[in-house]
């Protein structure tokens, strides 16, 4: 046999192979694609176009997507503002971002704490449901003062306490109305005393290790200028250090040899480990994500941190890839995933570490396949009742879903394959900190916008009874700033996890928040006030733009605070932020006041108590005629005062206000030398 006849079958083989390759595999797909497909592309791809949206509306929860009509009525009044009372008592005032430098600055108390985040929940106060504002005084490890083995390890050890206030309410001030402040915490509120007020597992702690119930006592809380209180620890967290050979052991561990040679350390001591709590859970459960923002509760007078925790899957058939654009990247969830439930709670203990993970969505098979393969971690003892009052529907879970929401509200095939409703997440006009969450998106003028994040509200929802606890989302046409719907989900015991669409009419553009904070801007008596209140080293900010529906209409919110700014940059500094006017929008009309009832009295015709407007009642002539003159006369200059800052002039402003503070001040003087 020659040398040919015994490569001939190779060589062929290998020719098909080529021949194969090409063209079954590049050029009668594309033959196909050109010639059969592009031609009648949406009749040839409906089915396929179809399976993605139900698939990927599954697996990322937006199958039950309730869609209701919203008619963004502009017939909102008086007394539907006074029948939705709740709803205005808990409009929140404060901005998360603002207010963690506000508390900061009031309650820190000492450089070893430290405020990290501030979280929004809800609690029974004087018999109300009351929307607040809740931080944990965490143990600051970067300013531990002196330094050195003993103090980072032994003495500075924990956390002390929270901070806790009304959503809504604002000193005259302009501080927070705390409900629980200071070091030991001091409560007004009878059912919200914190017993153990000790913090060693927290969301910032950074440290390897630290050892408590040593023979140096823990520094505990302040008690005077320059002392401390001290305290041992006496819980059952951490582990024991034990005796010579264990402490070798964790000398080794720690490749730290002050363990081993230290004499404050007991056998009896105990070594606190993973004491962040999103490293703590990651190292018993690494097969759930957590989500990026932990929160404190206050239950039994103890402090509880509630993780939100979500099983993730790249996998999932016909699914799109999640847009994770807004969510922190640094921590939580993954960057890649087409699959995304929340079906566990993890609950820790902010003094003894005590973990417990609450399965609520048995429905996910992920959840239930970890539940087999490890029984023990999943308890199987319901949620107490005391906690399920402050579980919520979780941000970063909402985000993602309100991101894939902006294409996959779409349901209907050619609809979506021809793209002709795209959404996007409305424009954020707040001047507020805080931006490394909020992706940017550029609008058809080539506007950078920052996209507003999600928020929660204690609302009575339309044609429901009850106040609903609930996260929402603005939506906006693609590159049009006109609002077009928006979504909510609930965190209610009995409608935990109910996700509503509310669809504005598309026959009629709805004003935006993009749109509103414009205005804002725009408007002649506003933005020279905001001149005004920016003189003498002051900083204006704008909190969260706020859209709070009421009946069947849509009210604008937003707060505005002033912050010292010694460099007269507009940047950080250290000046403590107070809140001095809000800003309420409906239907055009446009109003900032000192309070917001004074807004809302100013916008709806009605006194800040509710009632409509009155005469002022009559004094009866009890003030003297003189007196009386130059009241009128101060009265007379507030009136001219507030017509030149319409017109823009701050000169005519200013002298009007100092020649009305002149008349109160001759009235006063007067009036005191002739009343007894």
């Amino acid at each position: 046999m020659s040398r040919f006849a015994r490569w001939s079958l190779p060589l062929v083989a290998l020719g098909l192979w080529l021949f194969t390759s090409v063209v079954v595999g590049g050029l009668y797909p594309a033959f196909v694609q050109r010639f059969q497909v592009v031609p009648d592309e949406v009749n040839k791809e409906v089915e396929f176009v179809d399976h993605n949206i139900q698939f990927t509306r599954d697996a990322f929860g937006l199958s039950d997507v309730e869609v209701r009509s919203f008619a963004a009525s502009g017939a909102l009044d008086v007394a539907d503002i006074e029948a939705n009372r709740a709803t205005i008592d808990n409009i929140r005032l404060w901005d998360p971002s603002v207010l963690r430098t506000t508390y900061r600055q009031l309650q820190e108390i000492r450089t070893f704490y430290g405020i990290e985040d501030v979280d929004v929940d809800r609690y029974e106060i004087d018999g109300e449901l009351t929307q607040v504002m809740v931080s944990a005084r965490e143990l600051d490890e970067q300013n531990i003062p002196g330094g050195g083995w003993v103090n980072e390890k032994l003495v500075f050890t924990h956390g002390f306490g929270a901070v806790l206030s009304p959503a809504n309410d604002v000193t005259v001030a302009g501080q927070p109305e705390f409900l629980i402040k200071d070091i030991p915490p001091v409560s007004s509120v009878d059912t919200l005393g914190i017993e153990q007020p000790r913090i060693y597992f927290s969301d910032s702690a950074d440290s390897d290790y630290l050892i408590v119930a040593t023979n140096e006592q823990e520094v505990d809380f302040p008690i005077g200028e320059s002392e401390v209180a001290r305290t041992s620890y006496d819980g059952t967290g951490g582990v024991e250090l034990g005796g010579i050979f264990r402490r070798a052991a964790w000398a080794l561990r720690f490749g730290d040899v002050d363990v081993l040679i230290s004499g404050q350390p007991r056998s009896d001591s105990r070594v606190m480990l993973e004491r962040n709590i999103r490293d703590r859970v990651a190292k018993v459960a690494p097969f759930l994500f957590p989500d990026a923002d932990p929160y404190l509760v206050i239950v039994d007078g103890n402090l509880t941190w509630v993780l939100d925790l979500y099983t993730v899957s790249d996998n999932y058939p016909y699914s799109t890839v999640a847009l994770t654009g807004r969510l922190d990247r640094t921590r939580g969830l993954p960057s890649t995933f087409n699959y995304i439930r929340n079906p566990v709670k993890a609950t820790v203990d902010a003094f003894s570490g005590e973990m417990t993970f609450y399965v609520i969505d048995e429905s996910d098979p992920l959840i239930r396949a970890q539940q087999r393969i490890f029984p023990d971690l999943f308890t199987t003892e319901p949620i107490p009742d005391a906690l399920v009052d402050h579980l919520r529907y979780p941000e970063d879970l909402f985000r993602v879903q309100s991101d894939m929401y902006l294409l996959y509200h779409m349901t209907q095939p050619r609809d979506f394959f021809n793209t002709v409703d795209p959404w996007q997440i409305a424009n954020d006009p707040s001047t507020s900190e805080r931006t490394d969450l909020r992706g940017a998106f550029i609008d058809a003028e080539g506007n950078q916008l920052r996209p507003m994040l999600p928020y929660y509200l204690l609302m009575r929802l339309p044609d429901e009874d009850d106040l609903s606890f609930l996260i929402m989302q603005p939506f906006t046409p693609q590159n049009r700033p006109n609002m077009v719907s928006f979504m909510v989900a609930k965190s209610g015991p009995d409608e935990y996890g109910q996700m509503i669409d509310y669809r504005l009419p598309a026959a009629s553009a709805q004003q935006g928040p993009g749109q509103v904070g414009n205005f804002i801007n725009q408007d002649p008596a506003i933005s020279a006030e905001f001149t005004l209140l920016s003189q003498g080293g002051s900083d204006v900010i704008q909190g969260n733009m706020l859209v709070v529906p009421v009946e069947e209409s849509l009210l604008y919110v937003q707060p505005i605070y002033i912050r010292a700014d010694p460099e007269g940059g507009g940047g950080d500094s250290s000046g403590i932020p107070e809140f001095k006017r809000v800003v309420v929008s409906f239907d055009g009309d446009i109003e900032m006041r000192n309070t917001l009832d004074e807004a809302l009295a100013a916008v709806f015709g009605a006194t800040p108590d509710g009632g409509d407007q009155e005469p002022p009642p009559q004094t009866g002539g009890d003030v003297p005629e003189e007196v009386a003159a130059l009241l009128d006369a101060a009265a007379q200059a507030l009136a001219d005062a507030d017509a030149a800052l319409r017109n823009g002039d701050l000169a005519g402003y200013q002298a009007k206000v100092d020649e009305a503070r002149d008349f109160i001040a001759r009235a006063v003087t007067l009036s005191e030398a002739t009343t007894p």
